[in-house]
């Protein structure tokens, strides 16, 4: 059986002052388990917005308490309930930026050369977030501890320039690739992807020719 093909998300790009209301108005992305299977458990969603200068992605998902919200920031999130986002540089897919935050708001960055898609030959250089990276946290009941959310949501916004070695912004027409991603620690543990790596004994995100498309148009015609 073939692989499935990788998503093809269409973007404007919209002026900086409305990046707001075009995240609040884009349309929900549900993810997948990472082997490409139908996401058990409450859903996980993603969207998107972006400007000529700024990417802002918003993940809103549904938890099952007690969460595993144990790391610092900068340490190991990635062993936490967190949410991640992996952006390739235009100039070599095969090198890549990933950040990931935890309900706490704690965040772990890195970059990663993986042409081989293979752990045993990557290059990793962890504790690398992206100059400029925002990251903002809420999740419900209102008041409470993080570990006892259920459910939270996670915007970060990341200026373009900090996600490619040669700082290349975004044009109508042009491309990028990245993926989205959850792993849900509470209750069960689940792996959630945009895009699905298909790989899931283990599970692992590290997988660059899976990531989905942004392709950009200009902003919507006024009307």
């Amino acid at each position: 059986m073939s692989a499935p093909p990788v998503p093809r998300l269409h973007l404007p790009l919209v002026p900086d002052e409305t990046l707001r209301p075009t995240l609040a108005a884009a349309p929900r992305i549900a993810l997948s388990d990472v082997g490409g299977g139908p996401a058990a458990g409450p859903p996980s969603r993603v969207a998107f917005a972006a400007s000529t200068r700024t990417l802002v992605v918003l993940f809103e998902v549904e938890a099952e308490p007690p969460l595993r919200v144990a790391a610092p920031d900068g340490g190991t999130v990635y062993e936490d309930e967190c949410v991640e986002v992996f952006v390739a540089d235009p100039g070599d897919p095969a090198f890549y930026r990933e950040v990931v935050v935890s309900p706490a708001g704690a965040r772990y960055g890195a970059e990663v050369r993986n042409p081989d898609e293979s752990r045993e030959t990557w290059t990793l250089r962890p504790g690398r977030l992206p100059a400029g990276l925002e990251v903002e946290v809420s999740g419900e009941p209102a008041g409470d501890v993080p570990s006892r959310w259920d459910r939270w949501r996670c915007r970060l916004v990341l200026p373009w320039r900090s996600l490619s070695t040669s700082g290349i912004l975004p044009t109508p027409g042009s491309e990028r690739r990245l993926n989205a991603f959850r792993i849900a620690r509470g209750r069960t543990t689940r792996y959630l992807a945009l895009s699905p790596t298909l790989r899931a004994s283990p599970p692992d995100f590290h997988v660059p020719s899976r990531f989905a498309r942004l392709l950009f148009a200009g902003p919507p015609a006024a009307v």
